[in-house]
């Protein structure tokens, strides 16, 4: 190689280097603009929020928005909480035992039946929420689930259970047949193999299941406010409006609450990012 040219590569090695990091970090923080903004209106007081023009920094540092928040959303913050973790529970009760079995039939050559069978997990995320909730709210009524914890836990997992399948199935595949067939060699039988070899090695791909369908029933509204007839059940997401006056808006408190809301998701996501990154890497890459 000619001393140009290599003058040339190391060149576009160099900006490669660091035009890289640089447009993810321009990306990222195009993306946190928002929360950021919220965070100073959430500072600000209620009175004066809306006359007050947007800058980078809070005119008026008050915290007496979280300390209305807390107040008013302590009981829909742990509402949230045990709808959250009952969902979690629930999608990888029935998620993880059917991904296995999926993966299994799938090595004995039932390829038609998991593709039909994914497909059909597929459209299940496609049902427009809004069908489902009125469907819902019907048989609910017949069956004493409206404002009820447990009502909301069943409705959620009507999506976090596709979705936990197709994850961890997907993390499944990437598993090499030969650690099962080691397994079935000294004497574990199917469901030894399933607790004892695999269940381990696929803690990456259920952490990153159980984190995304944490996510999505933490932040569920629509099937928080159609389930929920003012009873003493009150997620987060319906609590907020609590601030909604008739004619004005309590928009310090709900922007406080909107901060408070994201706090758990983002300790998780903090925690969780080795597994998240093994899992989602494995799901794109086998299915």
């Amino acid at each position: 190689m000619t001393g140009p040219a290599r003058v040339r590569r190391h060149w576009r090695r160099i900006i490669r280097e660091v035009s890289l990091p640089l447009g993810a970090m321009v990306i990222l923080a195009v993306l946190l603009l928002p929360v950021y903004f919220t965070l100073v209106a959430s500072l600000e007081p209620s009175s004066t929020l809306q006359a007050l023009p947007l800058t980078l920094f809070p005119h008026h540092l008050v915290l007496g928005n979280y300390t209305a928040a807390v107040q008013e959303e302590s009981g829909s913050i742990a509402t949230s909480l045990a709808i959250g973790v009952g969902t979690v529970l629930v999608s990888l009760a029935i998620g993880v035992p059917a991904a296995y079995g999926l993966m299994k039939y799938g090595l004995l050559n039932g390829r038609l039946l998991i593709s039909v069978t994914t497909m059909v997990l597929l459209v299940t995320q496609m049902v427009p929420g809004i069908s489902l909730s009125l469907a819902f709210y019907n048989l609910f009524r017949h069956l004493h689930l409206l404002n009820s914890v447990l009502g909301l836990v069943l409705a959620d997992s009507t999506t976090g259970v596709p979705f936990a399948v197709l994850v961890i199935r997907a993390y499944m595949g990437s598993i090499p047949t030969e650690i099962m067939d080691a397994a079935y060699v000294v004497g574990c039988c199917e469901w030894r193999s399933f607790l004892s070899v695999i269940a381990p090695l696929t803690v990456p791909g259920i952490v990153t299941a159980a984190l995304f369908v944490f996510i999505f029933a933490w932040g569920d509204f629509l099937f928080a406010y159609t389930l929920t007839t003012g009873g003493g059940v009150t997620p987060l997401t319906t609590g907020i409006f609590r601030f909604y006056g008739v004619e004005n808006i309590n928009y310090g408190p709900v922007l406080a609450s909107v901060i408070y809301a994201a706090i758990p998701a983002g300790i998780m996501l903090m925690f969780a990012q080795r597994y998240i990154t093994g899992g989602l890497r494995a799901g794109a890459l086998k299915g």
